[in-house]
């Protein structure tokens, strides 16, 4: 039986993680390689059924099969995961900039990649990861994962500031809102605040901008069968501009997307915000 559940973390966490995140499936669920679109998140995962196969590409069918505790960087293009067997996994889904809270590594060195999260965050990964393999429970997996957070938690960052006003402006503007517009705004030179998104979120703000842009119409495709108010309500030129950075990111057209059985992406886009 699939299974998923997204958990808030506590208040003093809010800033940095959207969620936790628990998946159980039988062997079936993704027997076949299912498609990952960005979303312009790091996330931290924990694997405690069988080996996944994940960043599957054409160049890389087989792809990287792991079963220790990962990072999987933010990524600005296509890649597909396959289940070897049964799985049950529990992921830390970090807001744009939020890892950078426990590393001093630029995110932007993790985009499109796959690490060992031992590598990132020291051996006290596989310490964690056997404390919550004592838990059967995903509540207690959750509140072990919380605590330990908390006291792992370094200041954060004065760029988080910057990063998260200027998300927020990219999210509540009625009209598409450019980065230029908000470095007049603010008063920030472009330059700097490029250089505190690759540090912090792994993108500059324009490609972050179009990643946020895709990932409204995605969701807005499930209210509308047309195009042409999909292009309207997410600002995009016109269909061939939004076709083109649909394929981008899916690997396909809007309509085949809309036919094809796309597990992941499906229930990301019903309860991951934009």
């Amino acid at each position: 039986m699939f299974y998923y559940r997204q958990y808030y973390p506590s208040i003093q966490l809010a800033d940095i993680i959207e969620c936790y995140w628990v998946l159980r499936a039988p062997n079936s669920f993704m027997d076949v390689p299912d498609r990952l679109i960005p979303g312009g998140r790091v996330e931290l995962i924990f694997n405690f059924g069988d080996p996944a196969d994940w960043l599957i590409t054409a160049d890389n069918p087989h792809g990287t099969r792991v079963s220790e505790p990962v990072i999987m960087g933010q990524r600005n293009q296509i890649f597909y995961v396959k289940s070897t067997g049964k799985i049950r996994m529990l992921g830390i889904r970090f807001k744009p900039g939020g890892l950078a809270s426990f590393t001093n590594l630029p995110i932007s060195d993790l985009l499109n990649m796959l690490l060992p999260a031992e590598q990132l965050l020291g051996k006290a990964v596989k310490s964690l990861e056997m404390r919550l393999s004592d838990y059967s429970d995903d509540d207690k997996q959750i509140q072990l994962l919380d605590a330990i957070l908390k006291t792992e938690l370094k200041n954060t960052p004065v760029d988080l500031l910057v990063v998260n006003q200027t998300i927020d402006m990219l999210r509540n503007s009625r009209d598409d809102i450019s980065i230029d517009t908000i470095c007049q705004q603010t008063g920030w030179y472009y330059k700097k605040l490029e250089r505190i998104f690759l540090k912090n979120v792994g993108y500059t703000p324009k490609h972050y901008h179009k990643i946020l842009r895709f990932n409204k119409a995605v969701r807005y495709m499930r209210t509308t069968n047309t195009l042409t108010d999909v292009c309207h309500v997410c600002n995009y030129f016109d269909q061939a501009h939004f076709i083109r950075d649909f394929r981008l990111f899916t690997g396909t057209t809007p309509s085949q997307f809309k036919k094809e059985d796309n597990k992941i992406a499906d229930f990301l886009i019903k309860y991951q915000s934009v």
